[in-house]
């Protein structure tokens, strides 16, 4: 098992409530939000915010796309992490 498939696995957590918050700061957002962004928005660091990315980037609820000359990342959440966040706020 790889580093990537085991995020999540261990401790067998699908979502936790970060990964929810993370979810609805994308979806409420309207302009491009990199990874420092939503990480300062949490006010976490580096290191705990990646574990988050990791998690939705594997259930497809988020993409992440490198900006071009820079080391930034953008975050934008999928239909699936839009669906998930209606299903929990029903």
């Amino acid at each position: 098992m790889t580093e990537r498939q085991a995020v999540g696995k261990r401790s067998g957590v699908v979502l936790d409530e970060k990964d929810i918050v993370v979810l609805g700061i994308l979806n409420n957002n309207q302009s491009d939000l990199s990874i420092g962004d939503v990480q300062e928005k949490l006010n976490m660091s580096h290191v705990s915010f990646k574990v988050h990315v990791r998690r939705l980037l594997l259930q497809k609820m988020i993409t992440k796309k490198r900006v071009p000359k820079t080391y930034k990342h953008i975050l934008k959440i999928t239909t699936k992490g839009k669906q998930i966040l209606r299903v929990l706020s029903n």
